[in-house]
């Protein structure tokens, strides 16, 4: 089975440093769904923007902090980050469930 890598940079003490995940657990692959069936994206509260970040920084096994994701991201990449970060997860059930129906 393919290993698809998410990746995030954000600028952290003035450097940009890049941020990688090979491994997408069970429990994240639930908890991606959860998110993503409970925010509405086009009207986004702060507090459903933290529960965001904060699900990005476990996504990335707490490589860094949510206030990492919020000082060292810029603002016009926030949720197309989060957005994509969703699909890359959600995507790989696709293919694997596309995958086991070619195999039916």
């Amino acid at each position: 089975m393919e290993v698809k890598h998410l990746q995030i940079t954000l600028l952290i003490d003035g450097k940009e440093k890049t941020f990688v995940s090979d491994f997408i657990s069970a429990r994240m692959m639930r908890r991606t769904i959860e998110i993503s069936q409970s925010i509405n994206f086009e009207q986004i509260s702060v507090d459903e923007l933290d529960l965001m970040v904060e699900f990005l920084v476990q996504l990335f096994n707490k490589q860094f902090t949510l206030d990492d994701v919020y000082d060292g991201l810029p603002s016009k990449e926030l949720v197309p980050t989060l957005i994509s970060c969703i699909n890359e997860v959600v995507g790989e059930m696709g293919s694997v469930t596309t995958g086991d129906e070619k195999n039916a």
